[in-house]
């Protein structure tokens, strides 16, 4: 599997990009302010490398038929939510996804959890893949792909930008719901240096080293 194959197009991300469309800036977080620091630090530093790829355009309807999927169907929904009231039209393109990564996915229920039954792709929902927080909202335990949303809080994609050995993608649409895009965040050994103790305690001497521009 690669998912790469279902991009189909790249758009140019410049020097202006701005880091918080990768999470929603509105949701609160305990250390939103700390975690936002490490984020855009490391991307003006070039220890982060953000890449932006159309995935589907002129989708809307389809997202909608997904978001109003009822039934046994609707939980996969439900499941892939951060917080429960979440919209259901942020969750379909992480559907569409794996419809197009294997169009006869089933689902199934194991030890009272819902789960992804393919030939093609195993995929794990909503795991922690650090042991701790680090929460994407699909995972790719073969291929080490995580794929999180713009919509969730800069603490959760902080945790999972500093989990080692695994591609990061993260996924959100347009204001219309219209276009499905994708953000590729690459990471450097330098930035899992920094942040493994960095998040760990988020202590004032390693938040000013942040600051300093020290990584």
């Amino acid at each position: 599997m690669n998912i790469e194959n279902l991009f189909i197009n790249q758009v140019t991300v410049d020097d202006e990009f701005n880091y918080k469309v990768l999470y929603n800036d509105s949701r609160g977080a305990g250390f939103k302010d700390e975690y936002k620091a490490l984020i855009r630090e490391a991307i003006s530093k070039k220890v982060i490398i953000v890449e932006k790829f159309i995935i589907a355009e002129n989708i809307q309807d389809e997202l909608y038929e997904i978001s109003d999927t009822k039934g046994f169907e609707h939980t996969l929904i439900e499941c892939l939510k951060n917080y429960h009231n979440e919209p259901d039209y942020l969750i379909s393109p992480f559907i569409y996804i794996l419809k197009k990564l294997d169009p006869n996915y089933t689902l199934g229920v194991t030890e009272d959890k819902l789960k992804i039954v393919s030939n093609l792709v195993k995929a794990e929902i909503r795991p922690r893949i650090d042991g701790k927080n680090a929460e994407p909202r699909l995972f790719f335990p073969n291929e080490k792909v995580a794929i999180s949303s713009t919509n969730d809080n800069v603490e959760n994609l902080g945790d999972i930008l500093s989990v080692k050995d695994i591609i990061v993608y993260i996924i959100g649409t347009n204001d219309r719901s219209n276009t499905i895009y994708a953000y590729k965040v690459s990471r450097s050994d330098k930035f899992f240096e920094v942040a493994r103790d960095y998040l760990d305690s988020i202590r004032p001497d390693l938040f000013n080293k942040v600051r300093k521009f020290e990584i």
